[in-house]
């Protein structure tokens, strides 16, 4: 049996992710599709738009058979733990390929680039040395100690997905599962401030309906995604930026030192800024521009400020186990899909109360009532959301 795995954000959904998963599937030709997604609180820190649940309902309609929530405390991390989360996961779901985005989709060079950062010779260690001591951010360090070693495939990691890929590549060598990777080409930016219907930017998706511009916003996504989008919009619970930038102020300014200096992944001296620009600023925005710098990259201090409203430390993030159980948020009604999960070395949560004891999933709770209450939406949100299922046509 063929099972095809894709770790995703899905917020919203639109159609070049509609486009990316029918392009994985014809590639794969599996038998099931399994997708993870991130919940309530994104890769780069930032709250999604749309629910879990609504964005998972959305994947199943495009052709995902089941829709699972990573963990957030896996969620929010750099690319190379974030992969390797997600992999471990769909992994355990028993996926036999692992379908990715790449901006330069050369599996051979990808490849190359996974080996060289999973086994670092002694010029590489060197040469990325060197380049930390001069103020550079990892993922520039990455890169430049990476050209020296190789000079042709190391340009490659200067574009998000490649990056990623490269991540995901890492994983399926460090997990040591028989994962076949399959990289489908990307060819819009992340971040393109245009919207192009085709293949569009989900940043500017969601940027064009913070302002109001909903015509160009519904045509770039599948009517099932515009659907949801309406349905947010018009009962009156579009995220409140202004809630937002309280919650983190807040949780900042009443923060001691040694609160702070516990944080993942803050390094010596980053504390005294992060002080003081808590304490100037007047939104989460002023406060990531303060302290954005060459060394210190705005992914890097949204991930800070996630981890300090979810109320992480750095020692619970580097000692959290991998996933050892799966939260279902959505499934294609297949019988013969679910009665495989009972042999599976993992635990399907597909009921509140399960998921909300689950190990795993403990800041989920705080990260999906703080998404609530951005939302203007009842702190028991997360306890009453059921799973969505499509019933097979």
């Amino acid at each position: 049996m063929r099972i095809l795995g894709i770790v995703a954000e899905y917020d919203p959904f639109h159609n070049g992710h509609e486009a990316h998963l029918a392009a994985a599937r014809a590639a794969v030709s599996p038998d099931l599709t399994y997708v993870v997604l991130s919940p309530c609180l994104k890769q780069q820190g930032t709250f999604s738009l749309l629910s879990p649940a609504s964005r998972a309902a959305c994947a199943v309609r495009a052709g995902a058979d089941a829709v699972f929530a990573l963990p957030v405390a896996w969620t929010v991390r750099d690319a190379e733990h974030y992969a390797l989360g997600a992999v471990s996961l769909l992994a355990k779901l028993g996926i036999t390929h692992l379908a990715f985005g790449a901006e330069d989709p050369d599996l051979a060079s990808l490849s190359r680039l996974a080996d060289l950062l999973e086994d670092q010779p002694d010029a590489f260690r060197s040469a990325l040395r060197d380049r930390l001591g001069q103020g550079l951010s990892w993922p520039a360090a990455l890169t430049g100690a990476a050209l020296k070693v190789l000079p042709e495939d190391a340009p490659a990691l200067k574009q998000p997905n490649n990056l990623l890929a490269v991540s995901y590549l890492r994983a399926i060598r460090r997990l040591n599962r028989n994962i076949v990777p399959v990289p489908v080409p990307r060819t819009t930016s992340h971040h393109a401030a245009v919207i192009d219907p085709a293949s569009p930017s989900a940043s500017a998706i969601r940027e064009a309906l913070s302002k109001g511009n909903y015509r160009p916003a519904c045509a770039a996504v599948p009517p099932y995604t515009e659907q949801a989008l309406r349905s947010l919009y018009l009962s009156g619970h579009a995220p409140d930026a202004s809630v937002a930038d309280a919650l983190l102020l807040h949780r900042l300014r009443t923060m001691d030192k040694e609160e702070i200096r516990r944080l993942p992944g803050l390094s010596e001296g980053l504390e005294d800024g992060l002080v003081k620009a808590a304490a100037e600023s007047a939104s989460a925005r002023d406060l990531i521009d303060q302290l954005t710098s060459r060394r210190y990259p705005s992914a890097r201090i949204r991930r800070l400020c996630a981890h300090a409203l979810l109320g992480l430390t750095e020692q619970q993030v580097a000692g959290a186990p991998l996933p050892s159980s799966a939260h279902l948020l959505a499934l294609r009604k297949n019988p013969a899909m679910t009665a495989r999960w009972k042999d599976l070395d993992l635990e399907i949560l597909s009921t509140a109360d399960q998921w909300k004891t689950a190990p795993d999933y403990g800041a989920d709770h705080t990260a999906y009532r703080l998404w609530a209450q951005i939302h203007h939406l009842p702190d028991t949100l997360p306890f009453t959301e059921k799973v969505s299922s499509l019933e097979e046509p």
